[in-house]
């Protein structure tokens, strides 16, 4: 008997363990996703000639709105030139437990948002002010959770045009799944989100439409697949003209190959977005000149004061790389903000902004 109680102890502690959000989560800065972006039509069937890629790096751990958090800066592009873009979104995660904590942030959708609003469907609501008040920590992946459970994230209620509206975000963790991927084969946690929008009459609720996404977590990698299916929106009863959201499926890659990366920057300057951005306490800046010259790199506060001369020398034509690490100057004088650093070779100048968190 005692024997039996032990060896179920044993397996609970085991399920215990293997269920740790953070074990599905890389734990490297650094760590690079490279993602294939397919587009789908109102058929969910693969348009496979406007494909595009996403690249992902875990770039920082620190506090963000209240918790602990890996900042994920992510972008998107052609693979001709996504290798030379800056990062331009970030999204956050923290993990405890079991639970997998995502930052909602309406930033992604703002320009739709604004569209909505210059409708002027209700002077007296605001659509970037409501979503903006949904932002908060979610624990949107509850590797716990029964297989085949939902459980509600955020419910809000709220009048448009004279209409009770309810807008409710939830969660499904699905059963696991086993898929085969561009980096090998993993056994997968997998989740479905849903934002659903309804007409609240009476006592009953009335579905106007809903957007859902299902992810894929594999253990050490985090998301290796995402589907989010094509939605034709019908939102007349609130004056809303009909629209369409086309999905997308994203898998992941090894690598995303830019065979003419080299070749167009052989005739220009660039000068790359600083990685990791947010950064504490050190960040790599790069560059690409064509013509050999007189080279200054230099760091300047929000206020336009220079601040730090990282280059100021001649340079032959080619490719340069420097760490910015700050944790090498005496009492790290620089504070948590906004700073912007500048490239001149000759005539030519460009600045980039970056940011500093501690």
């Amino acid at each position: 008997m005692r024997k039996i109680f032990t060896t179920i102890i044993l397996i609970s502690l085991n399920l215990c363990f293997a269920q740790q959000a953070n074990t599905y989560f890389p734990s490297n800065l650094g760590f690079v996703w490279n993602y294939k972006v397919t587009p789908l039509d109102s058929l969910n069937n693969p348009i496979t000639q406007l494909e595009f890629y996403r690249k992902d790096s875990l770039a920082l751990n620190s506090n963000y709105q209240g918790r602990l958090a890996s900042f994920v800066l992510s972008k998107e592009g052609p693979s001709q030139t996504i290798n030379s873009q800056p990062y331009v979104d970030t999204n956050f995660y923290s993990f405890e437990g079991t639970n997998a904590f995502e930052y909602f942030s309406s930033s992604g959708i703002q320009q739709f948002l604004l569209q909505l609003d210059s409708l002027r469907i209700d002077t007296n609501f605001n659509f970037v002010r409501f979503f903006k008040s949904l932002e908060n920590w979610y624990s949107v992946y509850r590797f716990a959770a029964n297989q085949g459970s939902a459980y509600t994230l955020l419910q809000r209620d709220t009048t448009i045009s004279t209409f009770r509206i309810r807008f409710k975000y939830s969660a499904t963790r699905n059963a696991d799944q086993t898929i085969n991927t561009g980096i090998g084969s993993f056994t997968c946690k997998k989740f479905t989100t849903q934002w659903e929008f309804s007409y609240i009459l009476g006592i009953i609720n009335v579905p106007l439409f809903s957007i859902e996404d299902t992810v894929w977590i594999a253990p050490n990698n985090w998301m290796v697949r995402a589907f989010q299916p094509s939605k034709s929106v019908d939102l007349s009863l609130l004056g809303i003209p009909p629209f369409k959201i086309q999905g997308r499926r994203i898998d992941i890659v090894s690598q995303i190959v830019n065979v003419n990366y080299e070749n167009d920057l052989i005739e220009n300057f660039v000068l790359f977005q600083n990685y990791p951005n947010p950064f504490n306490p050190s960040t790599k800046i790069s560059w690409y000149s064509p013509q050999s010259g007189w080279h200054s790199l230099k760091v300047y506060d929000i206020l336009g004061r220079e601040v730090l001369t990282l280059i100021n020398e001649y340079k032959e034509k080619g490719f340069y790389e420097i760490d910015l690490d700050l944790s090498k100057y005496v009492n790290n004088y620089l504070n948590s903000g906004v700073y912007f650093y500048t490239l001149k070779i000759d005539d030519y100048s460009q600045t980039k902004k970056m940011i500093l968190l501690k």
